[in-house]
């Protein structure tokens, strides 16, 4: 009896130890990950970042191949709408925060397995969007975007910032110059030159960056 109850005992002990092992692994995994994003703005091309001050940011649990934000005021409006049957929505599953007193100013909370992920930039006034795949046992995520009024629409990190302001800038055209200048000779050894230069003209432009 006395080897019986001792093999009991050890067998309740290592059952016990492995519920504690099972029991500790399952306080460590988390079904949501903290997305925070520093954000930074520049309005000219050799213009320098600087960190931007308002920003509103939010999410929806969709798929971006079905949905989208249709204008900067729809982004504004926090609304999205469907590709397909143009179905929209205005009330987004989870909302961000902001602290612009922070690097990683913008956090937003996400809790299912994908999400469009939308952060408005009224200073710019641009919008950006993602779909985002939530990770597997991962608390937080930080990241960083760089938003460029002086471009057009770009993809940048995953995502698509969207400048539906945009204004093409000027060609550059080093050398507008005309000569209409005649020469006259009148065969009274008298030479006229009659001539206009308009000189140059020249304008800016910004170049794209991929």
């Amino acid at each position: 009896m006395g080897r019986r109850l001792r093999r009991f005992v050890n067998i309740a002990a290592v059952a016990v130890a492995a519920a504690s092992l099972a029991a500790g692994c399952f306080k460590s995994v988390v079904a949501y990950t903290r997305y925070t994003m520093a954000i930074y703005n520049q309005t000219s091309e050799t213009g320098s970042y600087s960190r931007a001050r308002q920003i509103d940011s939010y999410a929806f649990y969709v798929d971006t191949t079905e949905w989208r934000v249709a204008s900067y005021e729809d982004a504004v409006n926090r609304t999205i709408t469907h590709k397909t049957t143009g179905e929209q929505r205005s009330v987004p599953d989870v909302l961000g925060a902001f602290n612009s007193s922070k690097e990683y100013s913008m956090s937003v909370v996400l809790q299912q397995e994908r999400s469009m992920i939308v952060v408005v930039n009224p200073e710019l006034k641009l919008y950006a969007y993602r779909s985002y795949e939530l990770p597997e046992n991962l608390e937080s995520v930080a990241t960083k975007l760089y938003m460029c009024s002086w471009r057009r629409t770009y993809a940048s990190s995953g995502w698509v910032v969207v400048n539906q302001f945009y204004v093409e800038p000027p060609e550059e055209n080093p050398d507008e110059g005309t000569d209409t200048g005649t020469d006259t000779d009148t065969g009274t050894g008298t030479d006229t030159d009659t001539g206009t230069g308009a000189g140059d003209v020249e304008g800016g432009g910004a170049a794209q960056m991929s």
